[in-house]
């Protein structure tokens, strides 16, 4: 099988090292030749530079792939979709933001008569979490409440934000910006990001606090609505983020605060990623905290994605078209191979 990584950073990188480590043959692609390059030389596979809006040199590319995994910012997706139809490969990508989602999603017919699967949203979250829902649900027979938290955090916090950066800037941005869609009393509701903040108890880190954020919920309120009664997505942060964060965001234009974040909040370090899905008194956690040269973000971001295109090209999905996670696969298939690559994950604890 042929994979093909369209990005070769952090994240692009524990994609190609987890599809090369599951008998795929592994080619890289990035605007940057010298970064794409020093990456085929670590994980010894094929490289090429290539403008990720480019159709014309990306189309031939997929078109000797099986899959492609896109590991670049979220708003070059749609493009890449509709490129991925075109070549007749199937195309799996990290997702997190609703209205490229809804573009990709709108591809549905024209991937079908092509017999390609399009996935969105498939890293951490939306991704994981939203096997675990599903998983949860389908072992419980049904539910009526569901509280996903989910967060990436540095191993040793350091003020004033209590954060390290363990992705792009652009997506932490596009997740702290905007609505969050949940259910509320079983129908579609929206809260603001950065609204709803709670303190909880993590097992193994303690105290935390959890607040809306937009996109990691993806498709889940909809394909529940009607059938759950509660159903809302909060990110995981030390306590205190969110107040820093929101005054921040009040005082900066976008792009300056990108900027800011970008020169002032650390990018190196250990850091982990903590997951809790309840779905009503069942629950299942993950504490993640790198391995093997890998961080824990890149972990279960790059390693979700590698699942979910090893499931695709493998005709493990249940058909063709624009997919949904919890919906077009078997969800205990994908925890199976989270368990395969060393994630301990913890009912009830």
């Amino acid at each position: 099988m042929r994979a093909l990584i369209v990005g070769s950073g952090k994240m692009g990188r524990a994609i190609a090292r987890d599809l090369q480590s599951n008998a795929f043959t592994v080619t890289v692609c990035d605007a940057s030749a010298e970064a794409a390059k020093a990456l085929g030389r670590d994980l010894r596979c094929h490289t090429t530079s290539i403008d990720a809006k480019d159709a014309g040199s990306v189309v031939p590319l997929m078109a000797g792939h099986d899959v492609t995994v896109s590991a670049v910012p979220y708003f070059l997706n749609a493009g890449l979709a509709r490129m991925a139809v075109e070549a007749g490969c199937h195309f799996v990508d990290l997702g997190g933001n609703e209205e490229v989602v809804k573009e990709e999603l709108a591809l549905d017919k024209a991937a079908k008569k092509k017999g390609v699967c399009l996935v969105p949203d498939c890293g951490l979250a939306p991704g994981m979490v939203s096997f675990l829902v599903a998983w949860g649900i389908g072992e419980a027979g049904g539910a009526k409440r569901v509280r996903i938290r989910v967060g990436g955090l540095p191993a040793k916090p350091k003020p004033p934000l209590n954060y390290q950066i363990v992705f792009s800037i652009h997506g932490l941005l596009n997740e702290y910006s905007g609505w969050c869609t949940t259910v509320k009393r079983g129908r579609l509701a929206k809260s603001r990001a950065m609204s709803g903040v709670e303190q909880l108890e993590f097992p193994g880190l303690g105290r935390l606090e959890a607040f809306h954020t937009s996109g990691g919920a993806s498709t889940l309120p909809y394909t529940y609505a009607g059938k759950v009664k509660d159903l809302d997505y909060k990110t995981l942060r030390y306590p205190g983020h969110c107040a820093k964060m929101r005054s921040l965001m009040k005082s900066m234009k976008r792009e300056e605060l990108h900027d800011h974040l970008e020169k002032s909040v650390p990018s190196k370090g250990h850091d982990l990623v903590a997951v809790k899905v309840d779905v009503d008194d069942w629950s299942v956690s993950l504490l993640d905290r790198g391995k093997d040269g890998l961080s824990a973000m890149m972990r279960t971001t790059g390693f979700s994605a590698a699942i979910v295109a090893s499931l695709v090209a493998r005709g493990r999905a249940k058909r063709c078209g624009a997919l949904i996670q919890e919906r077009d696969f078997e969800a205990g298939e994908f925890v199976t191979e989270l368990v395969k690559r060393g994630f301990e994950l913890r009912e009830n604890d």
